[in-house]
């Protein structure tokens, strides 16, 4: 989003997710688990042991929770038996959006101050899932800084409060290493709404995936700048660059019919054609004008 925005550079981009990674990895954190549910979010407050944190708000029946692993199995065993929909989520041994990580916290924003040392303000383009709406007037949420990537890491997704956002007849593209949220955003959006996800993790071909997302865009009313795929041509070409004459030909499977013009061979001939600007099947002539004068086209002597 960061990137999107304008508040990052590429760099900036790459560099903040590489240190948030870092930084949950070196803080040799408790293990921790995440598991999807089929509750709402009060609901999920409601039921869940002090010791499981609600830490995505994902849709009006469906959260993420994070906790140590042993409440988290419990808590799924205990769905299972009501016909509730619960699931593991694998999250590399870590409860996430969640007070179980906070101490990742320091180390992750000391290592963003640095790439991030005059922080850009957000635009109303990008909208905020770490932050509550009532409070994105305050400075936390105005600037894409250290402050606000570490609460993003740390603070639980409202992902559904962001998504009331999204227009009934928006292209909705999830920017992600897999499409995790197409189910959700299929039941959760208007059906106006056309979702595109860039990248599927089972894919056979992740390339011809991202090529067809990209395809599908452009359907939808987009104009992805295909030229940006492929690395620039300067000219003139290089004397070994293949000419694209030998890659055409004619089609000749198909017989179609045309007029045979012969020549005829009688002595002498005439044909007289009478052209008259009163008919309206002569009338387009007058269109021909060469100095303000009407002139019969020199290709109608042919």
């Amino acid at each position: 989003c960061a990137y999107a925005d304008r508040a990052f550079t590429a760099e900036q981009a790459i560099m903040t997710a590489y240190c948030r990674g870092i930084a949950i990895v070196e803080s040799k954190l408790d293990k921790g688990s995440m598991a999807a549910v089929g509750l709402s979010w009060e609901e999920c407050k409601r039921r869940c042991p002090p010791e499981i944190v609600v830490a995505c708000h994902n849709s009006a029946d469906s959260v993420t929770v994070s906790g140590p692993p042993k409440a988290i199995e419990e808590l799924i065993k205990q769905l299972e038996s009501e016909d509730i929909f619960a699931k593991a989520v694998k999250s590399s041994g870590q409860a996430f959006h969640s007070k179980y990580i906070a101490k990742a916290g320091p180390r992750l924003r000391k290592a963003l101050e640095e790439i991030i040392p005059n922080p850009k303000p957000r635009s109303h383009r990008w909208i905020s899932s770490s932050i509550a709406k009532s409070d994105w007037n305050t400075p936390l949420a105005q600037f894409s800084s250290a402050a606000y990537h570490v609460n993003n890491l740390l603070s639980p997704v409202l992902f559904y409060e962001a998504i009331q956002h999204i227009p009934d007849n928006a292209v909705v593209i999830e920017v992600a290493p897999h499409g995790l949220l197409q189910a959700i955003l299929k039941r959760a959006l208007d059906p106006n709404v056309t979702n595109i996800s860039l990248s599927k993790r089972d894919s056979a071909n992740n390339l011809q995936f991202l090529l067809s997302s990209i395809g599908k865009i452009y359907n939808a009313g987009g104009q992805p700048k295909m030229a940006n795929l492929y690395h620039p041509v300067s000219f003139p070409v290089g004397r070994g660059t293949p000419m694209i004459n030998s890659l055409i030909e004619w089609d000749h499977s198909t017989d179609w019919a045309v007029a045979n013009f012969f020549r005829s061979f009688s002595r002498s001939g005439e044909n007289i054609v009478s052209i008259d600007l009163s008919k309206k099947d002569d009338q387009y002539l007058s269109g021909h004008r060469i100095q303000g004068r009407i002139l019969f086209p020199v290709a109608g002597y042919l």
